[in-house]
C-alpha cells in the first residue's frame, strides 16, 4: 500500500479491529473470558463490538489523512473488567512489558489511542451492555443496539 500511495495521489486507511463481537456472539466467545481471566486469549482479553468497529471505519472513510495510516481498533475495557496489570501479571510474569500509565484499570489490551486522537474514534459499547457479570446474555440484548 505504501508504494501505491507514493506513486499516486490516492489515500488509505488500514483498520486492524480485535476480535469482533455481536450480540449474537457474545456469550460464547465472551462469557468464558468474563467467567475467569484464565481463559487466555492472544490478545489479551481484548475485543471489539461490531457497530464501534462501525463507526470507526465511517470516520476513516470520511477522513481526508494524506497518504496511508493504521489503525488498531480495540474497546477500550478487557473482557471481564479485571484490573489488567494483574491478570498480565498473574498469567504471562514478567514476559509481557505493560507500557504506563494505563488508560484505565480494566484496560483492554490493544491501544487505540492513535484511532481517538486522530480520527476521533470513541467506542459507546462494552461486553457488559450484552452480559452480566457471570458471562450470560441479559434478557432482551438482541438488535438493542441495532439503528
Amino acid at each position: 500500500m505504501d508504494a501505491a500511495i507514493r506513486r499516486s495521489d490516492i489515500r488509505c486507511i488500514s483498520i486492524r479491529p480485535c476480535w469482533v463481537q455481536h450480540e449474537g456472539n457474545y456469550e460464547r466467545n465472551l462469557g468464558p473470558q468474563v467467567r475467569h481471566a484464565a481463559v487466555l486469549s492472544a490478545n489479551f482479553w481484548s475485543y471489539i463490538d461490531v457497530y464501534d468497529l462501525a463507526d470507526a471505519i465511517v470516520l476513516a472513510v470520511e477522513s481526508d489523512l494524506p497518504g496511508h495510516d493504521v489503525f488498531y481498533i480495540a474497546s477500550p475495557d478487557n473482557a471481564g473488567g479485571r484490573p489488567f496489570e494483574e491478570i498480565v501479571r498473574e498469567y504471562y510474569g514478567d514476559a509481557v512489558e505493560i507500557k504506563k500509565p494505563l488508560p484505565r484499570e480494566d484496560t483492554s489490551g490493544i491501544s487505540c489511542e492513535k484511532a481517538y486522537r486522530v480520527l476521533g474514534y470513541s467506542p459507546k459499547r462494552s461486553w457488559r451492555d450484552y452480559l452480566d457479570d457471570e458471562g450470560r446474555l441479559k434478557p432482551g440484548v438482541k438488535g438493542l443496539f441495532v439503528q
